[in-house]
């Protein structure tokens, strides 16, 4: 695997190998491309986006939603490249341009994503879902609680994700919804959801953080909602049977 910083390959290499190496090299050409960050990539880029060629429209868009990362370059002609993409005749693009465009800025991507939420491809709804993750403007808050009640599972996974873990905001509505997912029938929702009560210090997660605790010690996650919920500071370092037992007398 080439580490983007230290591949030593030409702009040039590095977009032929994006389109014609296998999964995996393609993946790390990608990432030097994004990380190089350059008007080169840029422009490159660019003229992806507005080729014949689907796949390369989105891989176009891929590279262009983060290009400079971790110190983002060109975002505004970026952010221009991206956004017709979403009007694209292939749905692979749109998925592409859609999780693209609030890594460039997601604040003016919000108005430009809310539409894809209701659209029958659940592919797109997940895109959508992803996002809004953390948004917390109230229209992009009321989206992911409908999008929680989603019938497909991935798409309520990245919804109770965005909301619960991603985003401060708190409500009884939101933690309605997030104590109604801890009943979900898929395993990821239901995590989300606990992990997303814990972190709003909410005592219907007590009696789940222990089950996750007692499953994972290290869960990192549920750790940090239990420190949250028993009000410890964030860098608290405490054995796991402290937050266990600590846990288990809020609701004995």
């Amino acid at each position: 695997m080439h580490l983007p910083a230290n591949d030593a390959r030409s702009v040039p290499d590095l977009f032929e190998a994006a389109f014609h190496a296998d999964a995996e090299s393609a993946r790390d050409a990608m990432a030097a491309l994004s990380w190089r960050g350059s008007e080169e990539v840029r422009d490159r880029a660019i003229a992806l986006t507005r080729s014949a060629d689907p796949v390369a429209r989105g891989c176009g868009a891929t590279i262009l939603g983060e290009l400079g990362i971790p110190e983002r370059t060109f975002p505004n002609a970026c952010f221009s490249a991206v956004l017709p993409l979403l009007a694209d005749a292939v749905e692979a693009v749109v998925i592409d341009a859609i999780y693209a465009l609030p890594k460039i800025d997601q604040s003016r991507a919000i108005a430009h994503i809310l539409p894809f939420a209701g659209h029958d491809a659940p592919a797109i709804r997940v895109a959508a879902a992803f996002g809004l993750c953390g948004a917390e403007t109230p229209m992009a808050l009321q989206t992911l609680l409908k999008l929680m009640d989603d019938g497909d599972p991935d798409v309520r996974d990245w919804a109770t994700f965005g909301i619960g873990s991603q985003s401060e905001a708190d409500s009884a509505q939101i933690r309605s919804a997030l104590t109604k997912a801890l009943s979900d029938e898929d395993e990821d929702v239901r995590y989300e959801a606990i992990i997303g009560l814990g972190q709003r210090s909410d005592r219907r997660a007590v009696p789940y953080l222990v089950s996750l605790l007692r499953a994972d010690p290290e869960d990192i996650f549920a750790r940090e909602a239990a420190a949250k919920l028993l009000t410890l500071d964030e860098d608290t370092t405490v054995p796991t049977v402290d937050p266990i037992s600590t846990l288990r007398t809020l609701v004995a």
